[in-house]
């Protein structure tokens, strides 16, 4: 059997490393494909397009596998962006509904701590290096949207306080206005710019930590590895059995 082989970022084709003849593979290069494939696209729409399961996916891309089947590597390797086509939106909208959000106090890690997806999906998106997302994560930024926008983050500690004055600077140095100042008739139109700029806002209360419910046990969202489903067994590990029903 001729080793495995896949094009790294310059095109180039090279050997898979452990794939000739061998049951297990050397995962490193599949991660680096993986990352690259999640700079548009989600786990699951990865995993769906190689049929492979979603925490199969999420393992691999957090490095916590030492191994994994040539099959798997092969199906993912095979992989390529445009073979992943979620349902799309444009960007413009939830970016500003984050960017409102941030100018109220909310911190980025609370922002996708609440939206239960990675920080390396949401922070390009907030910049404005995003023209569209998937219609699930533009859903649910505009429910965390009419949870938070007249709500500051909790300033408890002196943590807490940090986060949400690191925040509003950053929403101040950039402009961004808070929810009330965005026009909500025109909010989600293309090219979308608000005329307001930032200005402190106290808000009518204290955000709640997890109002999306995506945070609750056994409840995957967007790229959390799911818990209650079966993954490729590591090396050496027992297969789990299906669950009867």
């Amino acid at each position: 059997m001729a080793p495995l082989e896949h094009a790294d970022h310059r095109g180039q084709a090279r050997p898979m490393p452990g794939a000739a003849g061998q049951p297990w593979a050397d995962p490193a290069p599949v991660r680096d494909h993986v990352h690259r494939l999640l700079q548009a696209a989600t786990f699951q729409a990865i995993g769906d397009a190689a049929r492979v399961g979603q925490m199969t996916v999420w393992e691999i891309a957090h490095g916590t596998r030492p191994a994994i089947t040539t099959r798997t590597a092969r199906a993912l390797l095979a992989v390529q962006p445009a073979d992943i086509n979620p349902p799309r939106a444009p960007a413009n909208g939830p970016m500003w509904r984050l960017r409102s959000l941030i100018a109220m106090g909310h911190a980025t890690g609370r922002i996708t701590t609440a939206l239960a997806a990675p920080a390396h999906v949401i922070e390009p998106l907030i910049r404005g290096d995003r023209a569209t997302i998937t219609t699930t994560l533009a859903g649910d930024i505009g429910r965390l949207f009419e949870a938070w926008w007249d709500k500051q983050p909790p300033q408890h500690t002196p943590a807490e306080k940090a986060a949400a004055s690191k925040a509003r600077h950053r929403a101040a140095v950039h402009g961004w206005p808070c929810p009330a100042a965005l026009d909500e008739d025109e909010l989600d139109q293309p090219g979308y710019q608000p005329t307001a700029r930032w200005r402190h806002a106290r808000g009518t209360g204290i955000a709640g930590h997890d109002p999306l419910g995506n945070n609750r046990p056994r409840r995957p969202r967007h790229d959390r590895p799911p818990a209650d489903r079966a993954s490729e067994p590591e090396p050496g590990a027992e297969t789990p059995k299906a669950e009867a029903g």
